[in-house]
Protein backbone atom coordinates (compact mmCIF):
# COMPACT_ATOMS: atom_id res chain seq x y z
CA UNK A 1 0.00 0.00 0.00
CA UNK A 2 1.58 3.32 -0.94
CA UNK A 3 0.18 6.52 0.13
CA UNK A 4 0.75 9.52 -1.01
CA UNK A 5 0.99 12.00 1.33
CA UNK A 6 -0.94 15.24 0.37
CA UNK A 7 -2.44 15.67 3.26
CA UNK A 8 -1.08 18.03 6.53
CA UNK A 9 1.00 15.99 8.89
CA UNK A 10 0.99 19.34 11.28
CA UNK A 11 3.44 20.17 13.79
CA UNK A 12 1.33 20.52 16.65
CA UNK A 13 4.25 19.94 19.18
CA UNK A 14 7.62 20.22 19.95
CA UNK A 15 10.18 18.41 22.50
CA UNK A 16 10.77 21.46 24.98
CA UNK A 17 14.78 20.37 24.79
CA UNK A 18 14.41 21.17 21.33
CA UNK A 19 12.83 24.69 21.73
CA UNK A 20 14.69 27.10 19.73
CA UNK A 21 14.90 30.70 18.25
CA UNK A 22 11.94 32.24 15.88
CA UNK A 23 12.70 34.79 13.09
CA UNK A 24 10.60 35.90 10.41
CA UNK A 25 12.16 35.66 7.05
CA UNK A 26 11.83 37.36 3.82
CA UNK A 27 11.42 35.23 0.70
CA UNK A 28 10.25 36.17 -2.40
CA UNK A 29 8.02 32.60 -3.05
CA UNK A 30 4.38 32.86 -4.42
CA UNK A 31 2.39 30.76 -2.63
CA UNK A 32 1.83 27.29 -4.84
CA UNK A 33 -2.07 27.58 -3.70
CA UNK A 34 -3.46 30.55 -4.89
CA UNK A 35 -0.69 31.62 -6.79
CA UNK A 36 -1.51 35.37 -5.89
CA UNK A 37 0.12 35.77 -2.19
CA UNK A 38 3.69 35.73 -1.19
CA UNK A 39 4.13 33.50 1.82
CA UNK A 40 5.44 34.46 5.11
CA UNK A 41 7.82 32.11 6.72
CA UNK A 42 8.95 31.64 9.87
CA UNK A 43 12.15 29.61 10.90
CA UNK A 44 13.05 28.21 13.67
CA UNK A 45 16.37 27.03 14.61
CA UNK A 46 16.39 23.34 16.47
CA UNK A 47 19.64 21.51 18.19
CA UNK A 48 18.92 17.83 17.53
CA UNK A 49 21.53 15.02 18.21
CA UNK A 50 23.48 13.64 15.00
CA UNK A 51 21.54 16.18 12.75
CA UNK A 52 23.07 18.94 15.19
CA UNK A 53 20.78 22.16 14.22
CA UNK A 54 17.87 21.88 11.92
CA UNK A 55 15.87 24.60 10.15
CA UNK A 56 12.11 24.11 11.20
CA UNK A 57 9.83 26.60 8.25
CA UNK A 58 6.98 27.63 8.89
CA UNK A 59 4.82 29.06 6.21
CA UNK A 60 1.45 31.10 5.62
CA UNK A 61 -0.06 32.45 2.64
CA UNK A 62 -1.99 35.88 3.88
CA UNK A 63 -4.01 35.92 1.22
CA UNK A 64 -5.91 32.45 1.07
CA UNK A 65 -4.39 31.01 4.24
CA UNK A 66 -2.54 28.76 2.88
CA UNK A 67 -0.05 26.98 5.21
CA UNK A 68 2.82 24.48 5.00
CA UNK A 69 5.78 23.56 7.53
CA UNK A 70 9.22 22.12 6.19
CA UNK A 71 12.58 20.75 8.17
CA UNK A 72 15.91 21.17 6.60
CA UNK A 73 19.16 21.54 7.11
CA UNK A 74 21.71 24.36 6.34
CA UNK A 75 24.73 21.48 6.14
CA UNK A 76 24.87 19.62 3.31
CA UNK A 77 23.70 16.03 4.09
CA UNK A 78 24.32 13.11 1.95
CA UNK A 79 20.88 10.83 1.53
CA UNK A 80 20.77 8.57 3.77
CA UNK A 81 18.37 5.79 4.92
CA UNK A 82 17.41 4.93 9.05
CA UNK A 83 16.15 1.60 10.30
CA UNK A 84 15.36 0.96 13.37
CA UNK A 85 13.70 -2.72 14.54
CA UNK A 86 11.14 -1.97 17.16
CA UNK A 87 10.85 -4.87 19.03
CA UNK A 88 10.37 -3.16 22.54
CA UNK A 89 7.75 -1.08 23.26
CA UNK A 90 10.47 1.69 25.21
CA UNK A 91 11.12 2.26 21.33
CA UNK A 92 7.70 3.53 20.33
CA UNK A 93 9.22 6.51 22.54
CA UNK A 94 12.13 7.09 19.95
CA UNK A 95 12.84 10.29 18.58
CA UNK A 96 11.28 10.73 14.44
CA UNK A 97 12.07 13.96 12.32
CA UNK A 98 10.42 13.64 8.85
CA UNK A 99 11.23 16.78 6.09
CA UNK A 100 9.31 17.15 3.37
CA UNK A 101 10.92 14.93 0.80
CA UNK A 102 11.10 12.11 3.41
CA UNK A 103 9.66 8.54 2.39
CA UNK A 104 8.35 6.27 5.67
CA UNK A 105 8.62 2.83 5.04
CA UNK A 106 6.71 -0.09 7.75
CA UNK A 107 7.20 -2.94 5.59
CA UNK A 108 5.50 -5.28 8.24
CA UNK A 109 2.60 -3.72 7.18
CA UNK A 110 3.09 -3.18 3.69
CA UNK A 111 2.77 0.73 4.07
CA UNK A 112 5.22 3.09 2.26
CA UNK A 113 4.40 6.84 2.56
CA UNK A 114 5.81 9.22 0.14
CA UNK A 115 5.90 12.98 -0.10
CA UNK A 116 2.91 14.38 -1.71
CA UNK A 117 2.63 18.04 -3.36
CA UNK A 118 1.83 19.18 0.54
CA UNK A 119 3.38 16.85 2.67
CA UNK A 120 4.27 18.02 5.57
CA UNK A 121 7.35 17.80 8.54
CA UNK A 122 6.93 16.85 11.62
CA UNK A 123 9.31 15.60 14.84
CA UNK A 124 7.73 13.27 16.68
CA UNK A 125 8.24 9.67 17.92
CA UNK A 126 7.60 6.21 16.19
CA UNK A 127 4.28 6.01 18.06
CA UNK A 128 3.33 9.17 16.44
CA UNK A 129 4.51 8.20 13.16
CA UNK A 130 1.96 5.21 13.63
CA UNK A 131 -0.67 7.00 14.92
CA UNK A 132 -0.43 9.18 11.93
CA UNK A 133 -0.29 6.38 9.30
CA UNK A 134 -3.68 4.82 11.30
CA UNK A 135 -5.81 7.93 10.57
CA UNK A 136 -4.09 7.29 6.66
CA UNK A 137 -5.01 3.91 6.88
CA UNK A 138 -8.62 4.78 7.97
CA UNK A 139 -9.26 6.90 5.12
CA UNK A 140 -8.31 4.50 2.62
CA UNK A 141 -11.10 1.97 4.20
CA UNK A 142 -13.84 4.52 4.16
CA UNK A 143 -12.89 5.08 0.42
CA UNK A 144 -11.91 1.27 -0.76
CA UNK A 145 -14.04 -0.15 -2.94
CA UNK A 146 -13.61 -4.09 -2.91
CA UNK A 147 -14.71 -6.10 0.78
CA UNK A 148 -10.70 -7.45 0.26
CA UNK A 149 -9.15 -4.03 0.57
CA UNK A 150 -11.29 -3.01 3.25
CA UNK A 151 -10.70 -6.65 5.00
CA UNK A 152 -6.68 -5.63 4.50
CA UNK A 153 -7.01 -2.28 5.84
CA UNK A 154 -8.53 -3.73 9.21
CA UNK A 155 -6.03 -6.01 9.49
CA UNK A 156 -3.05 -3.49 9.66
CA UNK A 157 -5.19 -1.16 11.84
CA UNK A 158 -5.22 -4.78 14.17
CA UNK A 159 -1.45 -5.19 13.74
CA UNK A 160 -1.01 -1.43 14.00
CA UNK A 161 -2.89 -1.33 17.89
CA UNK A 162 -1.23 -4.61 19.09
CA UNK A 163 2.63 -2.21 18.25
CA UNK A 164 1.16 0.52 20.08
CA UNK A 165 0.72 -2.38 22.94
CA UNK A 166 4.23 -3.50 22.33
CA UNK A 167 2.52 -6.93 20.95
CA UNK A 168 3.54 -7.07 17.63
CA UNK A 169 7.51 -5.93 16.30
CA UNK A 170 7.93 -3.98 12.98
CA UNK A 171 10.43 -2.25 11.50
CA UNK A 172 10.52 1.73 10.94
CA UNK A 173 12.30 3.28 7.79
CA UNK A 174 13.09 6.54 6.84
CA UNK A 175 14.82 7.71 3.83
CA UNK A 176 15.83 11.06 2.20
CA UNK A 177 17.51 12.11 -0.87
CA UNK A 178 18.14 15.45 1.33
CA UNK A 179 19.56 13.33 4.41
CA UNK A 180 17.24 15.42 6.47
CA UNK A 181 14.93 12.84 8.10
CA UNK A 182 16.02 10.18 10.87
CA UNK A 183 15.16 8.67 13.69
CA UNK A 184 17.40 9.21 17.01
CA UNK A 185 17.67 7.55 19.66
CA UNK A 186 20.10 8.10 22.93
CA UNK A 187 21.68 5.12 21.97
CA UNK A 188 21.91 5.16 18.07
CA UNK A 189 23.63 1.65 17.74
CA UNK A 190 20.19 0.45 18.17
CA UNK A 191 19.69 2.47 14.77
CA UNK A 192 20.87 1.51 11.12
CA UNK A 193 22.21 3.90 9.19
CA UNK A 194 22.86 4.26 5.90
CA UNK A 195 24.29 6.36 3.09
CA UNK A 196 22.41 5.79 -0.29
CA UNK A 197 23.72 5.87 -3.32
CA UNK A 198 22.93 8.13 -6.37
CA UNK A 199 21.23 5.61 -7.75
CA UNK A 200 18.84 4.52 -4.63
CA UNK A 201 18.46 8.28 -4.28
CA UNK A 202 16.98 9.56 -7.63
CA UNK A 203 14.33 6.85 -7.04
CA UNK A 204 12.69 8.87 -4.20
CA UNK A 205 10.06 11.69 -4.19
CA UNK A 206 11.18 14.58 -3.18
CA UNK A 207 10.18 18.04 -1.84
CA UNK A 208 8.07 20.08 -3.82
CA UNK A 209 10.07 22.32 -6.36
CA UNK A 210 8.17 25.63 -4.45
CA UNK A 211 9.45 23.87 -0.62
CA UNK A 212 13.33 23.20 -2.88
CA UNK A 213 13.78 27.27 -4.13
CA UNK A 214 13.31 27.90 0.17
CA UNK A 215 15.87 25.42 0.79
CA UNK A 216 17.95 26.82 -1.48
CA UNK A 217 18.00 30.34 -0.39
CA UNK A 218 17.96 29.34 3.02
CA UNK A 219 21.09 27.84 2.07
CA UNK A 220 22.98 30.20 0.45
CA UNK A 221 22.13 32.98 3.89
CA UNK A 222 23.48 30.88 6.09
CA UNK A 223 26.12 29.89 4.05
Amino acid sequence: MILSDGHPYRIKSVPPDLIGMSEKEEFAIVCPSCEKGTLDVRSTLYSIPFFNELAMFSMKCPSCNFGHTDVFSAEQRKPARFTLEVNDSALLRARVVRSGSGTIRLPEFGIDVEPGPTAESFITNVEGVLTRTMSVVETAINFADEPEEKARGAEILENMNRALEGEFSFSLIMEDPMGVSGIILDDMSRVKYEELSHEEASTLKGAPFWIDAIREDFKERKG
